[in-house]
């Protein structure tokens, strides 16, 4: 895996003798440890100094357990986001014809079309195309496969796309009307895995942090418009950020091996998913990175425009409630730190009078507070709806190709993991041999079976 990530990046912030970096491949990522946007990101650094913790450079290299940077993938040059299509696939349509690559927008694909002779008897059916409906004028239209179907559609569109085609678990399928079942398979749409995340909330006595220019209001906007044009002329400043600019990967307890909380902080405080707080404030984003919980992903009918049923499951095991309490409480011990003294002010959420003391309290808050990482997972399983190059098992002619297989969450964000996965089945289909095995070591302290720090 290791390989692949470092045929995927591209980080000319780094040193090029850095063996735990890739600096020619398309996907473009930076850091801002060498200009940084706010003095709060240092400030929460070296809150995680002060409480004991390592500060790392580099949370990508040997060692991954600690304070540091957070990588973002961000053009450092331009300041613009390098997203997957960014990367790989505007330079694709610039470099071939429509013939070999033609992006269809405004379109639904309905459902997988298997070759109909390999539906009889004992055959193996044979995946040939995609019915597909242009969202615009209402047209139903297929596209036919010359080799194979790769489906590519996330972890909720991907066991929704099989199971509309007949694959999945067959009781369930004829209870919403899928008349053509091709392959039983129980775990289609199952093992469903996610980040939970809640916000530790606290305003700050300083005017340092992102409000005022964060907040749509007349009185600010001529701030507001200098930023912007600072980021169209120079692709500089902190709308060249994406505010995530320092982060920490910690362990919940002694006998932990490696980290199983991630902090993300970011210097304003954020009311649901959109819109800041109109005073000045800070945050840190508190989830836990391995959760025992598992959800799952049904149809609620035939329609392939209706909406699945997604149940994440959240907290449904004794293990999941007790480590988010403890990522909790030691997110708030960083707060308490000297260094945070001369900025921090009252406690916003939960509310100063919640007791994090007591678990029922914070029990109650995270329940009523928390909210996905975005980072869905796992419905489409190696090992059990696919194999380990994403060949869906039962048929032929048909992958996915997309966060789903995993079979379970990578210990952090899944942006990177996704690609590298992709990058690896991609070597497959083009019959390359994968990249050979990374010898390289990581850091595991030496009291990790007997100290939480």
């Amino acid at each position: 895996a290791q390989g692949y990530i470092f045929k995927e990046s591209n980080e000319p912030d780094n040193d090029s003798d850095n063996p735990y970096r890739g600096y020619d491949g398309p996907l473009k990522v930076t850091s801002y440890l060498k200009n940084r946007q706010n003095i709060l990101f240092d400030v929460f650094e070296k809150s995680g100094e002060e409480a004991g913790y390592a500060v790392c450079k580099d949370l990508n290299g040997h060692r991954q357990e600690g304070f540091g940077p957070f990588d973002m993938t961000v053009d450092a040059n331009t300041g613009k986001r390098c997203s997957a299509a960014e990367a790989y696939l505007r330079p694709a349509l610039k470099e071939v014809s429509k013939e070999k690559l033609d992006v269809k927008t405004s379109t639904l694909v309905r459902k997988i079309i298997f070759d109909e002779d390999s539906l009889i008897g004992d055959n193996t059916p044979r995946a040939i195309g995609v019915e597909c409906e242009d969202l615009q004028s209402g047209e139903i239209f297929e596209v036919h496969a010359d080799k194979e179907v790769l489906v590519c559609l996330g972890a909720v569109g991907s066991p929704q796309l099989l199971m509309l085609s007949g694959i999945g678990d067959s009781e369930k399928l004829e209870k919403v009307g899928i008349k053509e079942r091709v392959v039983h398979n129980t775990e289609v749409g199952r093992n469903l895995q996610d980040h939970l995340e809640v916000y530790l909330q606290y305003l700050c006595t300083k005017p340092v942090s992102l409000y005022p220019i964060a907040q749509w209001s007349l009185r600010y906007f001529p701030q507001r418009v200098a930023v912007g044009l600072e980021w169209f002329l120079r692709g500089t400043g902190i709308c060249s950020s994406n505010l995530f600019e320092t982060g920490a990967f910690i362990r919940s307890d002694a006998g932990v091996e490696h980290p199983d909380i991630q902090y993300h902080f970011i210097p304003g405080c954020v009311v649901g998913q959109l819109d800041f707080l109109p005073q000045h404030g800070f945050q840190i984003h508190v989830g836990t990175l391995r959760p025992t919980s598992r959800g799952e992903l049904t149809l609620k009918s035939s329609d392939p425009k209706e909406s699945p049923n997604i149940d994440p499951n959240f907290l449904s095991t004794e293990e999941d409630i007790s480590d988010m309490r403890k990522a909790v409480r030691l997110a708030d011990e960083l707060v308490q730190q000297p260094v945070f003294a001369a900025y921090k002010g009252e406690r916003f959420s939960p509310s100063p009078s919640a007791s994090l003391g007591e678990d029922e309290v914070i029990d109650e808050w995270v329940r009523s507070s928390s909210h996905s990482a975005y980072h869905l997972s796992c419905t489409c399983a190696m090992g059990k709806v696919v194999d380990e190059n994403g060949s869906v098992y039962g048929v032929s002619g048909l992958r996915v190709v997309d966060a789903s297989i995993m079979p379970s969450m990578t210990s952090g964000n899944l942006n990177a993991p996704t690609i590298m996965l992709a990058e690896k089945i991609s070597d497959h289909i083009n019959g390359m041999n994968p990249l050979p095995e990374s010898s390289l070591e990581y850091f595991t302290p030496d009291n990790w079976k007997s100290s939480q720090r």
